[in-house]
């Protein structure tokens, strides 16, 4: 089975054309930490002015959670985030 992380958090959308290249350069900067490459999107609607993104990272190392987390902390684009983020772990269904 392979576990694969999903990162969620909401961006005032009067921010998002100042977000994205931050995001590009986040998600560089982790697979450059970890291997592991991310994408971001965004859900097309929104809620009070904000849009609701997610970061979402496949095949994952079983430490790249607390990697990530660590990462975030030491250097993520924290100003862009409205609230908290919020990571999903998901794995694989087995066949058979």
């Amino acid at each position: 089975m392979a576990d694969h992380l999903f990162v969620y958090f909401r961006i005032a959308e009067r921010d998002a054309a100042a977000a994205l290249p931050r995001w590009q350069r986040w998600l560089d900067t982790v697979e450059e930490a970890t291997g592991v490459t991310g994408t971001v999107m965004r859900r097309p609607e929104l809620r009070d002015g904000q849009a609701t993104w997610m970061e979402c990272y496949h095949d994952i190392p079983p430490a790249f959670t607390a990697t990530l987390a660590g990462l975030w902390e030491t250097g993520g684009p924290r100003e862009f985030v409205a609230g908290e983020r919020h990571a999903e772990l998901f794995v694989d269904l087995e066949n058979g």
